[in-house]
């Protein structure tokens, strides 16, 4: 694993934690209803309705919003950590100029031999 591989490792991790910290955090609808957590539910805390809201209503349906965004970004981060760890760096063989001979890596496995060889004069 290099550098690069590392650090999306950690960059994805961190996202994905930041959505579920997101998703865990209550909220306030319109600057007066309280929310819970909208991954435990966003039930309201207050019942009675605020002018034009309607708590249980408006605390679920932005609730589905917040869990929504945290799902995504989540499978984004997911998607690209994935992609950043199938980078490979030049193997032994093209670094030595054996071009011929590069036919690693999961391209090949998959029958695209073309670009099995990650080299940087081709």
């Amino acid at each position: 694993m290099n550098a690069i591989q590392r650090v999306g490792a950690v960059v994805a991790l961190s996202i994905v934690t930041l959505a579920i910290v997101f998703a865990l955090l209550p909220f306030t609808f319109a600057g007066s209803v309280s929310c819970g957590p909208a991954l435990l539910g966003s039930k309201p805390r207050t019942v009675e309705a605020v002018g034009l809201t309607q708590p249980a209503r408006d605390c679920e349906r932005t609730g589905r919003s917040r869990l929504a965004t945290a799902g995504v970004l989540a499978i984004l981060a997911v998607g690209a950590g994935a992609g950043i760890s199938q980078i490979q760096p030049p193997g032994k063989d093209c670094r030595a100029g054996r071009h011929g001979d590069c036919h690693g890596g999961w391209p090949a496995l998959l029958g695209a031999r073309r670009f099995a060889c990650q080299c940087s004069c081709h």
